[in-house]
C-alpha cells in the first residue's frame, strides 16, 4: 500500500556510523547529539520532525556497533544506524527494523563498501534494500555516498569517481520509483571550491564523520527538505490550565513555570527551568520540550536541555548534548542565530518519588561575552511507553 502522506512524529533512519552518532546512550543517559544531522532536523523543525528513541540497553544479534559482540548501542526506537557496517549487513536487518512503526525513512549505505566493493556491487545493493522498504509502503528518502576529506579518500582517487557513479544511479532509481526520493546532503556539506570534493573547514572531526557545524548545516537543508513530503502539524500551544492532574488531567503539563530569559555569563553554567515539577509516579514515561532561540555567538560551545530523573538509579535524557573530542575539547556550536525546539528523548521515571529536574546546560569558551537565550513553551509531561509489547 502507497504512503503518501508520511508522519512527521514518526521518522526512521536507517545506515552506518553516520546515522548511528545521530544518538548515543550507556548505561545511566540517553541523548541525542550536537553533531547529529536528524538532531539539528529535529530542533530547527521547531520539534516537528521527530525520529523518536528509548533506552534499550539490549544487544540484537547484527546491531552491535562497529560488529563488537556484547556491546549494545543502548538505545531502540527508529535509529537504526549501526557503526561500521557494509551495505550488505545493513540489507540484513531489514526484517527487524519492519517490524517497528513508521512511514519515512531515510537511508544510507555503502560508505563503508567504498573501498572493498565494486560500485556496480554498491549500487545494487542500495536498490535492493530501497526496494524492500517501498514493497513494504515506506517512503524512502536516498542518501549519496556522503563525500570524504583526503585523508580518507585519497585526491583523485577512485572512491570519489565511484561515490559520483552510484550517486548517479540513485537519481535514477528515485526517478523510476514511486515514493522515492532523494536528498543530497552533500549540497550543505561539500565545498564548491574544494578541487577534490572536500567537506567544508570545519564540517567533518575526521574527515569522515559529522563535527557539530555539519551536523546544524545537513540538519537544516533536511529539515527544509522535509517540508515539501510531511505534512504541517498544528503549532504548539500550551494552555496556562493544563496543568498535570493525576485525577483529571494525568497527561497534563509537569512544569509550573511556561518561560525564561537565561543569560550565561561563566563558561559552563547549567540553568534550572520549569521550576519545582510534579512527580507523576514510578515507571511513567516523560517527555520535555521548549522552544529556544539563540543568538548570534562566536563562543558557544553547547546549549542542551537535560531531564533528570534525581532517584537513586534514575537517568538523564538530554537533546542536543556536547560533542568532543578524544581529549575532552567541545566541537563549536555554530556562529549564527537559530531559533528552534529542544526534545530529549523520553525518560522513565525510577522508584524513588522525588521530583524531576529539568536544566539548560550552556558551555561557552573561557573569556567569552555573556550569551543571553530565550526560553519558552516549557512543556514536561507523561507519555505513552514507546516500548513495544
Amino acid at each position: 500500500m502507497s504512503v503518501s502522506h508520511p508522519r512527521a512524529s514518526r521518522i526512521a533512519v536507517l545506515g552506518t556510523s553516520l546515522v548511528q552518532q545521530n544518538h548515543f546512550g550507556n548505561e545511566t543517559s540517553l541523548a541525542t547529539s550536537a553533531r547529529g544531522w536528524m538532531s539539528w532536523a529535529e530542533v530547527l523543525s521547531h520539534g516537528r520532525l521527530s525520529c523518536p528513541v528509548h533506552h534499550d540497553p539490549s544487544v540484537p544479534p547484527g546491531w552491535e556497533p562497529s560488529n563488537r559482540p556484547g556491546v549494545s548501542r543502548f538505545f531502540s526506537g527508529l535509529n537504526f544506524g549501526v557503526s561500521g557496517q557494509k551495505a550488505i549487513e545493513i540489507e540484513r536487518r531489514l526484517p527487524r527494523l519492519l517490524q517497528s512503526d513508521f512511514d519515512l525513512i531515510v537511508v544510507d549505505a555503502g560508505t563503508n563498501d567504498m573501498m572493498v566493493e565494486t560500485r556496480q556491487t554498491i549500487a545494487n545493493t542500495r536498490a535492493r534494500i530501497a526496494s524492500t522498504l517501498l514493497a513494504a509502503g515506506k517512503t524512502v528518502i536516498l542518501l549519496p555516498i556522503l563525500a570524504r576529506g583526503i585523508e580518507k579518500w585519497p585526491a583523485g582517487g577512485a572512491e570519489r569517481a565511484k561515490a559520483h557513479w552510484i550517486n548517479r544511479q540513485s537519481i535514477e532509481f528515485a526517478a523510476s520509483h514511486a515514493n522515492c526520493h532523494v536528498f543530497d546532503w552533500n549540497s550543505a556539506w561539500v565545498d564548491p571550491e574544494s578541487e577534490f570534493g572536500e567537506p567544508y573547514a570545519g564540517y567533518s572531526n575526521d574527515g569522515t564523520h559529522f563535527s557539530v557545524l555539519g551536523g546544524f548545516a545537513v540538519g537544516k537543508a533536511l529539515a527544509d527538505y522535509l517540508e515539501t513530503i510531511v505534512p504541517r502539524v498544528p503549532t504548539r500551544i500550551l494552555p496556562r490550565d493544563d496543568r498535570f492532574d493525576p485525577v483529571n488531567n494525568p497527561l497534563g503539563n509537569l512544569a509550573s513555570d511556561l518561560g525564561a530569559e537565561t543569560t550565561t555569563e561563566k563558561e559552563q553554567q547549567s540553568h534550572s527551568l520549569g521550576g519545582k515539577l510534579v512527580h507523576p509516579g514510578t515507571g511513567v514515561w516523560l517527555e520535555a520540550i521548549c522552544d529556544i532561540d539563540v543568538p548570534a555567538h562566536d563562543d558557544v560551545l553547547g546549549i542542551s536541555l537535560r531531564l533528570k530523573d534525581v532517584a537513586a538509579e534514575g537517568q538523564e535524557a538530554i537533546a542536543l548534548a556536547p560533542f568532543r573530542a578524544e581529549d575532552g575539547a567541545v566541537f563549536a556550536f555554530p556562529h549564527t542565530q537559530w531559533k528552534g525546539a529542544l526534545r530529549p528523548p523520553p525518560l522513565k521515571l525510577r522508584p524513588g518519588g522525588t521530583q524531576p529536574e529539568l536544566y539548560l546546560d550552556v558551555i561557552l569558551r573561557p573569556g567569552s561575552k555573556p550569551l543571553g537565550i530565550d526560553v519558552s513553551r516549557i512543556d514536561i509531561r507523561p507519555v505513552s511507553n514507546p516500548v513495544r509489547a
